[in-house]
């Protein structure tokens, strides 16, 4: 016998939780269902966005391991890329002002040379 563990977030901080113990060679989809999670979720029948194991995206039809942790993810609230081209848009239309901004960390510091040939630090303004 297998222990897995199945976790699935149906909302931001609501988190469904299950260690199951299983016979050797269970696909993804066998341990989902022999998990009661289906049961509890039932429109994820069809509408299931994909699956993983510590974090790796894998198929339903992947054997599981002892002591695997499957994740089933739900759908983005949004779309990363169409952030990024809002941030971007902001950021050159002046809208994002400079505190809004992270630091550029390579700018932070600036070194100056002085006449006597040592190297002092100030803070870049």
């Amino acid at each position: 016998m297998m222990t897995i563990q199945i976790i699935y977030a149906s909302e931001p901080h609501e988190v469904w939780q299950r260690q199951i113990e299983i016979p050797a060679a269970l696909t993804i989809e066998q341990a989902l269902q022999q998990s009661g999670l289906y049961e509890d979720f039932p429109h994820l029948v069809n509408t299931l966005k994909g699956v993983g194991v510590f974090g790796l995206v894998k198929s339903l039809s992947e054997i599981v391991a002892d002591g695997d942790r499957v994740e089933v993810y739900r759908e983005l609230n949004f779309d990363p890329m169409e952030s990024r081209r809002r941030r971007a848009a902001h950021k050159q239309s002046g809208i994002l002002k400079k505190k809004h901004l992270k630091p550029d960390r390579s700018k932070r510091f600036e070194y100056i040379e002085h006449k006597d040939d040592a190297h002092k630090r100030r803070e870049y303004e």
